[in-house]
């Protein structure tokens, strides 16, 4: 079994019964009472490296964000982390899980007016798993043979895999995983999609304008026009929802809630969520290739104070483990709590007690700099010496998976992180973990039907992560949605997405 496969997974004796459910701190455009009826807009932290096209080399939340709006996958997550159909209408393997026919949705309009049929899809899928392309993300679907892509008819699809493979509706419900069209006058740069919006106007890390899309398959969009706006730093956010520039802000730091929780005619949305921030360290690096190494830093970290002190309390303790993104349990692990005497032994047998370190963090989401400042001191104690560097999110990007020591973040079911983060070639695998158990005990955990081995191989992995992971997780986050109180029908969101996640969302002009 491949490697290199990041996919998102569940019990392989569901698949078959998926069918019925599967800048600037004040941006140009933003609050000056010219904004048409039915007009939503929502703020965030951008990236001056943002594209169009849905195949970018990296990923940002505000490029996801807008993707969200403008195109769609086969199949997608909804809030509470289940797998819909989305342009796909079903999916079914044969006996032998290798070969699945996928049918479309019949009536499916792009936004350039074409109907949306099977050669797209495989035109989509194709350019994916093209090894030419290099795209970031294949490693989601290279369990798929780019030469058994084949198109059936105008709303059939028959994908042949390079090995049995059960879980492919959870496979396609990734974010990345997005289909277009290049027909009309659709370009590579500027595909059509078929989402609810599309877009009327976009620059990276500044703005983005969307107009409803009348013709769309599934319910219209409630409203009829949306403006993202871009900022550099959470600040900014802040100030604009407070300032009336905004209606939906994601990205408030946690020490403002209190206050923001007393503010005339804001209210906040608090999801439990699988998108928290984490630590990450290099295993193929000296000296943090050193085991003991990895267990000084982890050691060292006052978990209860970044709790309160970082978050505001949105958070429970972590445990250096991906958690809170799978219904099977978490393995019975002690919790690692601080211990500075037990710290500075490791480092003095390791030969590292005058560690000095760089953490980098693009500041992204509430919490990454408060933590990565209090880590320092923690850290501090027992001689480690740790600078922080907040990078603007494009230059943090460029340089992804590069870092020895950055702050990144999770935001996928289990079963999609157990390649995406901890094997080679994974999209997020920026501790360069190549564990040989890991991936052995991997392996048997996409290849079997039974939910509750499922289970226990979920435990193992999540044990190797915990024993000798490059990951630093002293908290699992919580999600916080500010918006105007003007603004109904947001919901809760597993994937901390509830910023964006329009359906059914109205706004009192």
């Amino acid at each position: 079994m491949s490697q290199r496969r990041t996919v998102k997974i569940a019990a392989i004796a569901l698949a078959a019964a998926l069918g019925a459910s599967l800048a600037a701190c004040a941006p140009p455009g933003g609050g000056d009472g010219g904004d048409p009826a039915g007009a939503l807009r929502i703020g965030m932290v951008g990236s001056s490296i943002d594209e169009v096209q849905p195949y970018a080399q990296h990923s940002s939340f505000s490029n996801n964000a807008v993707y969200a709006q403008v195109h769609e996958g086969l199949t997608a997550l909804d809030n509470e982390g289940a797998v819909v159909y989305k342009l796909a209408e079903s999916m079914t393997p044969n006996e032998a899980l290798d070969v699945w026919t996928v049918r479309l949705r019949d009536g499916v309009r792009t936004h350039n007016g074409e109907q949306f049929t099977a050669h797209d899809a495989a035109e989509s899928i194709g350019w994916m798993v093209d090894e030419a392309n290099g795209w970031s993300i294949a490693s989601q679907l290279d369990f798929i043979d780019p030469d058994g892509i084949a198109v059936v008819d105008d709303l059939t699809l028959e994908l042949s895999l390079r090995e049995p493979y059960g879980p492919l509706p959870e496979a396609f419900s990734m974010t990345r995983l997005v289909m277009r069209s290049l027909k009309g006058n659709a370009t590579f740069d500027a595909p059509a999609g078929t989402g609810p919006f599309r877009i009327e106007s976009f620059t990276a890390g500044q703005q983005a304008k969307l107009t409803r899309f009348d013709d769309y398959w599934g319910d219209p969009a409630t409203v009829e026009n949306l403006t993202f706006s871009f900022f550099q730093e959470q600040d900014a956010v802040t100030n604009a929802i407070r300032g009336g520039q905004i209606d939906i802000a994601q990205g408030i730091p946690f020490p403002e809630m209190p206050s923001i929780e007393r503010e005339a005619g804001l209210k906040i949305l608090v999801s439990d969520t699988a998108t928290y921030p984490l630590m990450t360290v290099r295993l193929d690096a000296s000296p943090t290739d050193d085991a003991r190494v990895r267990e000084a830093m982890r050691l060292v970290v006052d978990r209860e104070r970044i709790v309160e002190n970082a978050f505001g309390g949105y958070a429970t303790i972590g445990n250096d483990f991906i958690s809170k993104n799978s219904a099977c349990p978490d393995p019975q692990l002690p919790q690692r709590e601080q211990d500075l005497e037990r710290a500075a032994e490791l480092l003095a047998e390791a030969g590292a007690a005058e560690l000095k370190l760089e953490l980098a963090t693009d500041a992204a989401f509430p919490g990454m700099v408060e933590m990565a400042q209090l880590y320092a001191e923690d850290a501090a104690k027992v001689g480690i010496g740790v600078s922080v560097k907040k990078l603007d999110v494009g230059t943090f990007l460029n340089q992804w998976l590069e870092w020895p020591f950055f702050i990144g973040f999770t935001s996928t079911p289990y079963l999609v992180s157990a390649t995406g983060h901890f094997s080679p070639g994974g999209s997020e695998n920026g501790s360069h973990m190549d564990d040989p158990e890991y991936n052995e005990i991997a392996a048997k955990l996409y290849a079997t039907a039974d939910p509750e081995a499922q289970c226990d191989y979920i435990s193992q992995l999540r044990t190797i992560e915990y024993e000798r992971g490059g990951y630093i997780i002293p908290v699992y986050g919580q999600d916080i949605t500010v918006h105007s109180d003007r603004v109904s029908g947001l919901r809760t969101d597993l994937y901390g997405r509830s910023a964006y996640t329009l359906d059914g969302v109205t706004i009192d002009q």
